[in-house]
């Protein structure tokens, strides 16, 4: 069979389609909303450490968020109810009433697929040394200024969780929200309902010699163990509710690259929520 041969000029319709707009270091899909790649790569670009100023290094993947982006899937009934039974009263009880309610959704349908950990970098103490027992401290643990329009006029983040583990909801998962610059300055309304968020509380001061407040540090350890562990256990029951297992992602790495993106979260320990997420889901088999 003898092969045709049709000039080029005569294919204006097998051009290739322009790509469409990416934005930011792991490249966000304004069309499709979400980002480039696998969601193991997905995740591996989300995740990366976030230090001073917001600068972002590579960091390895603790095996057990290797093992759940790349198998698939959702938490079983067992995970799910080892999640809420972990969770501190009132918030069990609240858990427990809207476990089998939809997760959040866009206004074209597509499911909540990222789960965004923030820090408040509240409260601000300027050049005011941290309280000695921090983690204590009633200012420092406190959800009033989070609830009563202090810092907005409606709570910023679907969860705020302190220093010593409660959880105080903003919003319930299944209401579309929005806390990030890619959300509210970039895509805008198309993007609500792609993303779910989860403010633990870290406060901040300035750096030394500093005025901005993009130059502040958070304290170390940055987070306490009761922090990771109810961190851990939101996520596998948001990734419950949502019916697969949701794409971890921090604050900065969603926005990087947008003007004015916070640095958030500060001295977050990825193999510390890796610990606690295995005793929730059980440690990947070698």
């Amino acid at each position: 069979m003898r092969s045709i041969l049709l000039p080029l000029l005569a294919l204006p319709a097998l051009a290739a389609p322009a790509l469409a707009e990416e934005i930011g270091e792991c490249r966000f899909n304004r069309e499709t909303l979400t980002f480039a790649g696998t969601p193991l790569e997905q995740a591996t670009c989300l995740l990366r450490k976030i230090e001073l100023k917001g600068v972002r290094k590579p960091q390895p993947l603790p095996p057990v968020i290797v093992r759940l982006m790349s198998d698939g899937g959702a938490p079983n009934a067992e995970m799910k109810a080892r999640a809420i039974q972990a969770f501190p009263e009132p918030y069990r009880t609240y858990a427990r009433t809207y476990a089998d309610a939809p997760i959040s959704q866009t206004q074209e349908g597509l499911p909540a697929l990222y789960f965004v950990i923030h820090d408040t970098s509240t409260p601000f103490y300027q050049h005011d040394p941290f309280p000695r027992r921090l983690n204590q401290d009633w200012k420092v643990n406190d959800f009033k200024p989070y609830m009563d329009g202090t810092f907005a006029r409606e709570p910023v983040a679907h969860i705020f969780l302190n220093r010593v583990g409660q959880i105080w909801a903003g919003h319930d998962f299944q209401v579309g929200w929005r806390a990030t610059k890619l959300e509210s300055r970039v895509v805008g309304p198309r993007a609500r309902g792609r993303f779910v968020h989860i403010e633990t509380v870290q406060p901040r001061r300035f750096l030394p010699g500093a005025t901005s407040r993009g130059e502040t540090h958070g304290p170390k350890p940055g987070f306490t163990r009761e922090q990771y562990r109810m961190l851990a256990a939101l996520y596998v029951y948001a990734s419950a509710r949502a019916g697969r297992w949701l794409i971890p992602a921090q604050h900065n790495t969603v926005d990087s690259t947008i003007p004015q993106a916070h640095d958030d979260p500060q001295n977050f320990d990825l193999k510390a929520f890796g610990k606690e997420l295995e005793k929730l889901v059980g440690k990947p088999k070698r």
